[in-house]
Parts: C-alpha cells; structure tokens; sequence
C-alpha cells in the first residue's frame, strides 16, 4: 500500500513539470497570436496607401482603432477572469482575434478595415490581461509573466519578419488571413491545454471598479506601463518605414532590422520575471531603470544624425527599456489587486487601461507629423515626454505603493480587530516637532497624592520637567459613574472635556505621563503589574470625577504611544493583549511601574535608574499631532466606550466573585451604578454587550 502511494506521489511531481510546460507554451502561442497584430500591418503600410489611396495619417488609423478596442476590453476582460478563470476568457477573446483576423481582408475598404481592427483589439485587451493571470501561477509567478511577455515581443517581432515573407506567398489580404488562423488555433488550444486550471476566486465586484481607479499605486504602476509598454508599441510599427527612408534600404531588410528590436525585448521581459523570483531587483527598480532606459533610447532614435551607430545604440536601449518592466508592472498590479481585494485581473486592467493612450494615439501622431516633415526627428521626439512622465512615476511608485499596502493592512485589521487597528492607525500618522535641546514634558496626574513630590523631584533629577495638572472640576450635571452607562452623556463629556484636554496636552509637546494616584494601588511583579484585589477596593477615592478623567488620559496616552509612569492594572491588561496580538512584531514597551516602596526609600539613589529609563523613553518620545488625531476622533471615542464596557464587565465580576467586600469597591468607582435603578439596568446592559 505504502509503496503504492508512492508511486503515485512520483507519478504526480514527474507530470507537474510537464503541466507547467504544456501551459505555458500555450500561452507563449497564445502571445504570439495577439501581439503579431500589432506590427503586422506595419511593412504593408506603402503597399495599403497605394492599394487603398490613403495618407500616412489614415494608415495610423489600422492601429488606433486596435488599440482602442484593447484598451476598452481591459478592464471587462481583468474582470471576467476574477470572475470565470483566464481560460473561458482565453478562449472567447482569442476566438474574436481570429474571426477578426480573417475577415479583416473580406473588403478592401479602409472603414471595414480600421472596424475589423477594433474587434481584433476587443479579444486582444482581454486574452492579455486573462492570460497574464493564467501565467502567474505558482512561486514563479513574476517569470511566468515575463516569459508571456517575452512571447508577446517574439509575436511583435513575426509581425514585423514574417509580413514580408507572407506577402510575397500570399498577397496582403492572405497575410492577414494567416494571422487570423493563428488567433483561431490558439483559442482552441487555451480551451483544451488550461482544462485543469483552476478557477480564480471571485474577488472583484462591479462596485471595486471606482475604487481600483482612485488607487495611487495603480496609477503610478500605469503611468510606468504608459512610458515602457505603451511606448514600445506606439514606435514599433513604424520601425520598418524609419529603416527604409532614413538610410534608404529595401523594405524587407528594414522590416528585418525593425524586427531585431523586438525579437531582443522577448528576451528582456523573461529577464525582468526572472529577476523579480529570484529578488534580485525590486518592483520598482525594475521600474526606474526600464523607464530610464525607454526615455534614453527614444531621444537617440529622434536624433537627426543618421548615424547607425548612435541608431543601434538606441534601437538597443529602446527594446531594453520597454520590454525590461513588463514582469514588474503586471506582477505588482496583480498583487495589489489580490490584496485590496479589487482583484489581480481588475487591477492589472485598470494599469493597462492607464497605458492604452500611448498605444492608441502614438502611431497616428507619428504619422500625421511624418507626413508633414518628411522625417522622424519631430514623430519621436514628440513622445519624448511620455517617457519623462514615467520617469517621474517610477522614481515614486515604491512610497506610493509602500503607503497603499500600510494602508490596506490596516483596512484589513480595522474590520478583523479595531482594537489592535487604533493605535497603529495613530501611529503611523506624522509627529509633532521638537526642538532638540528641550527637557522631555511630563504631566503628573494625582501629585497631591502620597509620595507625589518624592516622584515628581526623582522626575527632575533624572532630567524631566514635571508638569502638575490641576484636578478636573467636576460637571453641573452629572456624576462619574454616569459615564460608564449614559451613552449621551459620555459623548457630551468627551467632546467637550476629555478630547480637548489632551488636545491640549499634545498642543503642549507633552512627552510622558504619570500617574501617581494610580500607580500606588498595584504592586510590581516581574516588571508586570498585577490586580490586587485587597488594595484596589480599601483605596478611597475623594474625587471620582478626576479619577476617572484621569483614567480616560491615560487611556489616550497609551493609545498614542506615549511612555505611562505608574500604570495600573488596566494599562498592562492592554499592553499585555498587544503583545499576544503581536508576537511576531517589536515589542515596544511604553508602561513603567512605580518602584515599590516609595516613601521609604525616598529620594534613594538605587530607585534613580528607573525613573532614567522612563525619562529617556519620554525625551525618545515624539508626540502626535491632533489635526492627525481628527479623523479618527470618532474611532477614539468608541474605543474609549469599549474599555469602558471592559471596566463595568471586570467590576461585574470581581463583585459576583468577591461578595459584598468588592461590592463597596464598586459602588465608590461607579456611586451612580449602585444608587439609581435605572443605572444599575443600564450596567447589565453594557455587560451583556461584553
């Protein structure tokens, strides 16, 4: 039995090679067929103006027309793969470039003609996107893409090499009939050779599609697309004719020579794929350097020297630069679709849609300025700053999609656990500047407190400068333990005292925190702190309105990051969920218990070393701003409410576990709980919610 399972399990890794190759030469045909239509056209263009009477400007138009039907399909075709798989999609779109193909030459007409190419760029746009997502398989995902895109050169290339062989065998219309019959052939081997592939996960859905288009990364990653892809295409059809008039050479040895571009861009994109697997090269280096590369090389070929060397030194730098950043593009797009669940077809659509003008536009332009100056110094040159474009972009796309995937982690986490969302939201955010010189700000809570001056002096000589707050007087209306079960009236006291009065602290550079009334009520163990039950309820509280003020900024100031003195048992109970949460991340402790044995110590210089370490944490400390706090002042809000219901469930507890000894404890935390009816339904309520 044993030996039998593995022969079967031989059997299955021996055959998965096979697979793989089976599926990627298809799609290797399959960029054959789509990209040949491109150039194909291009060493035909004096034999269509004769045969059709038209200008070189109507010319451009066989291409416009093609790449208008591509980019309108991007976007529909990236979505039906994330919806239905690349190969249903395949098989419809590569269908649509055959029959266009070869009804193409049914009417020598140039309206049928230029209609014929939008429906061959229709299945185009789409079979490009759908088959980039079939070849992103597996953990060669980023070669898989390359080696398409390189297929998609060598099709550029036949296009090109192969015309004027076809057009001596067969005329123009039975070249074009020829192309056709490859797209039909190669729609029907996608259908049966992609038979196992998986289906994609639908992710993307109509109302995702706004969304992917104000996505900066994506327009970023399109703007590079428009610079390398988009260019490539704009000048590769007019390779073949520059040869031919700039150094006077016979149509198919400049076809030939146009044609040497391309054929060397198919080995640049399996390059950049394979350079990306092995992490050699980031995303976007990939993407400087072939933008740096592209913009390099159209400048040489807009050159009116005529000189061969400066030409193939920028025929070179041209096939390098537009064909070196194809694996990065399409791998970075499909991967922030695949994250921000807007979908990798959709997203690889929309950067591909970005890039569509270039393609669309350039080779009419071209034309239309040839005709007008007989050379092409100014056609090139006039696409030298689409290339400065993408320059531009790739030289900020890693920031911009660095920012784009913190963000979405974090839109991940708000909906998986808002908690632990909040303080890295508020962490990211910009910080206050400080003047470097300055002693670290340390608010004291409860100075009036036992020990309070001992503290705040031991503050002073570690180098801190303590700041007393006043206690917080008490509202008209209302009383401490309203808060934790009026729901109006914590929102009234929270807009309009405990939010502007941290404000105000962090107005105030406030550096640190301490908390002298609190701090005393726990006991060290460990350097963690821990519940005691026995101190927390004898402990009076004279003033539970600035003990639960205080409570609230101690809160904030956790929240924020900043470093806490005297924290008590609900700040550790948070830090220590933040490190079960965050096992794999730093540990960045910002909480510092007293020291024990305070008043008997006194200003004892072996206490000294941790007050030093709280001090040097507050002057490392740098504070938030509140205008980066505003937008998610609601969120506070609400994340102060849930540790409120966190209070009332503990309290609950330790009454029901301790008697009426915790009873007491309860009624002087929260006296409104205990006095009113209503209240005490309103408590029940709030710990039913935890």
């Amino acid at each position: 039995m044993s030996i039998a399972r593995t022969d079967t399990r031989l059997e299955s890794r021996s055959t998965k090679p096979l697979g793989t190759a089976l599926r990627l030469s298809t799609l290797a045909l399959a960029a054959v067929a789509i990209a040949a239509n491109f150039t194909d056209y291009g060493p035909l263009i004096p034999l269509l103006q004769r045969e059709l009477h038209i200008s070189s400007g109507a010319t451009g138009l066989l291409s416009t027309l093609l790449y208008i039907g591509i980019g309108l399909s991007y976007l529909p075709g990236g979505w039906l793969a994330d919806r239905y798989g690349s190969r249903r999609v395949l098989f419809g779109a590569l269908l649509l470039v055959g029959i266009g193909g070869c009804l193409l030459p049914v009417i020598s007409d140039l309206v049928w003609i230029v209609l014929c190419r939008f429906v061959i760029g229709l299945g185009a746009g789409a079979a490009i996107v759908a088959a980039s997502q079939a070849s992103r398989q597996g953990p060669y995902g980023a070669f898989g893409q390359g080696l398409f895109g390189g297929a998609m050169q060598l099709g550029a290339g036949l296009g090109l090499f192969a015309t004027p062989a076809l057009l001596d065998r067969f005329g123009w219309q039975g070249t074009f009939t020829a192309w056709g019959v490859l797209g039909l052939v190669a729609s029907v081997l996608c259908l049966l050779a992609l038979s196992g592939e998986p289906r994609l996960p639908a992710t993307a859905a109509p109302r995702h599609l706004a969304a992917a288009f104000r996505s900066p990364s994506l327009w970023a990653i399109g703007l590079v697309h428009l610079g390398t892809l988009g260019l490539g295409q704009a000048i590769a059809p007019w390779l073949a004719v520059y040869f031919a008039l700039s150094y006077g050479l016979p149509l198919p040895i400049a076809a030939m020579l146009g044609a040497v571009g391309q054929l060397s861009g198919m080995l640049f994109r399996p390059l950049g794929g394979m350079l990306l697997s092995r992490r050699v090269f980031t995303h976007s280096a990939l993407m400087r350097a072939g933008t740096a590369i592209a913009c390099s090389g159209v400048v040489m070929l807009a050159l009116p020297l005529h000189v061969p060397l400066v030409t193939g030194w920028g025929l070179a730098l041209f096939a390098c630069g537009t064909t070196l950043p194809y694996a990065a593009v399409f791998d970075e797009a499909g991967h922030i679709g695949a994250e921000s669940a807007l979908g990798p077809g959709t997203a690889q659509g929309v950067v591909s849609v970005i890039s569509a003008p270039a393609s669309a536009f350039g080779p009419p332009l071209i034309g239309a300025l040839l005709g007008h100056t007989g050379g092409f110094a100014l056609p090139f040159g006039a696409l030298v700053p689409v290339g400065v474009v993408a320059l531009i972009a790739a030289l900020v796309v890693g920031p911009i999609v660095a920012r784009t995937r913190m963000g979405e982690d974090l839109s991940r986490l708000r909906e998986r656990d808002p908690d632990a969302f909040l303080p890295r939201a508020l962490a990211s955010g910009s910080r206050v500047a400080l003047p470097a010189t300055a002693l670290p700000s340390i608010v004291t809570l409860g100075a009036s407190a036992q020990g309070g001056a001992t503290i705040i002096q031991q503050l002073q000589h570690a180098g801190g400068l303590p700041l007393v707050l006043p206690r917080t007087p008490a509202p008209a209306h209302g009383e401490a333990g309203d808060l934790l079960a009026d729901e109006a009236f914590f929102r009234e006291t929270f807009d309009q005292h405990i939010w502007p009065l941290f404000c105000r602290l962090l107005v105030g550079r406030t550096q640190g925190l301490c908390l002298i009334e609190e701090g005393q009520g726990a006991e060290g163990m460990n350097g963690a702190r821990a519940i005691d039950t026995g101190v927390l309820v004898q402990r009076e509280t004279p003033d539970p309105w600035s003990a639960i003020m205080q409570r609230y900024l101690a809160l904030l100031a956790w929240l924020v990051g900043m470093p806490v003195l005297g924290s008590g048992w609900e700040l550790q109970s948070l830090q220590l969920n933040q490190r079960t949460n965050e096992r794999k991340g730093p540990e960045t402790d910002h909480l510092w218990p007293l020291p024990a044995n305070l008043m008997a110590c006194g200003g004892d210089s072996e206490e000294l070393p941790a007050y030093s370490q709280f001090v040097a944490a507050c002057a490392a400390y740098t504070p938030p701003s509140p205008e980066d706090l505003s937008p998610f002042r609601d969120e506070i809000r609400e994340w102060l409410r849930r540790r409120d219901r966190a209070l009332v469930r503990q309290l609950y507890q330790l009454q029901v576990a301790c008697g009426q000894r915790t009873t007491e404890m309860f009624a002087m935390v929260t006296p409104a709980l205990t006095r009113q009816p209503i209240k005490q339904e309103a408590t029940k309520v709030i710990v039913g919610r935890t």
